[in-house]
């Protein structure tokens, strides 16, 4: 009995997820235009796409280190520090934006 091996190479995969993280990419970068078109409208001054970017990640980080109440208290520091840095980040970005 002949036995047929079929090979599929692992380009075709690494093909499938490259274009999976452009997608994925595209889809942040509209997220983000969209976002700042509104955060421009809120705000009544120009809000770039890295900016508003910024401004969710804080958001996350606040939320992370605020809302989780029956959380260990080296956790709550870690998400405290997290939040900072991400308040430090969006500060220095708006000098360099």
């Amino acid at each position: 009995m002949k036995k047929s091996i079929t090979y599929q190479s692992r380009f075709s995969i690494v093909e499938y997820v490259v274009s999976v993280r452009k997608n994925v990419s595209m889809s942040v970068m509209r997220m983000a235009l969209t976002l700042s078109k509104l955060f421009s409208s809120v705000l009544e001054e120009h809000i770039s796409p890295m900016q508003s970017l910024r401004v969710i990640h804080l958001v996350v980080a606040c939320l992370f280190a605020v809302m989780p109440a029956s959380m260990p208290l080296l956790l709550r520091l870690l998400f405290i520090g997290w939040f900072g840095l991400t308040v430090l980040q969006l500060l220095q970005g708006d000098e360099t934006d």
